[in-house]
């Protein structure tokens, strides 16, 4: 495997990569490469996981978020969310891209009902979820936007987002501890998230301030 990623570094067709590591590796055994390989072999399992791992593959991907090397991190970052997006049938997918399309262009209202009708026909969805509670914070509902966090946040412990933006939602309303919690949470999963490293000291300093 280490070959075939070499050649994927230099070649950058990623088909071949997947084509070649799917006749002789599971999506289990590179899960366990993910854990145990030297860093090349994780950097090419965290690849191959993102282009032929199933929903089995988001725990593995979202521990790897984490890992001592940054190159492993980067990889194993991209396929965790691609994997993320894919985590439900086609027709599904293509529901969220469009709620995403709006979200993305500020148009939470028109997004919000597409969101809820996807969540609740796709209910394990951990994306339909996050998008739902994108929504609701788009419209200032901090606290549905935070039970729809949460909702993502069961079906998926490693969205780093939605720990992020619980915490939004908990410093809005206060919940100064919880969204401390949130933040640090966020960052056991992926050390290298800056923002949310800001917005913990950011917190830290109201918090000091609070007790004066």
């Amino acid at each position: 495997m280490a070959t075939a990623y070499r050649r994927l570094l230099s070649s950058a067709d990623a088909p071949q990569y997947a084509a070649t590591v799917n006749e002789h590796y599971s999506p289990t055994t590179l899960a366990t490469l993910l854990v145990r390989g030297d860093v090349e072999l994780r950097r090419a399992s965290a690849m191959a996981l993102g282009l032929l791992g199933n929903s089995r593959s988001i725990e593995p991907l979202g521990r790897a978020l984490n890992d001592p090397d940054r190159g492993v991190r980067l990889v194993a970052d991209d396929s965790f969310r691609g994997l993320l997006l894919r985590d439900s049938a086609p027709t599904h997918h293509q529901q969220l891209l469009k709620v995403m399309h709006l979200t993305d262009g500020g148009e939470f209202a028109a997004a919000l009902a597409p969101s809820m009708i996807l969540s609740e026909q796709a209910p394990m969805y951990a994306e339909a979820h996050f998008q739902r509670a994108c929504c609701w914070h788009g419209l200032d509902d901090h606290a549905k936007a935070a039970q729809a966090y949460v909702d993502c946040l069961w079906r998926c412990r490693f969205h780093y987002t939605a720990w992020q933006g619980l915490a939004r939602c908990q410093i809005m309303a206060g919940q100064y501890r919880g969204a401390l919690n949130s933040l640090q949470r966020c960052l056991q999963i992926v050390p290298d998230l800056e923002s949310a490293r800001l917005q913990l000291r950011a917190l830290r300093r109201r918090m000091r301030r609070s007790d004066v």
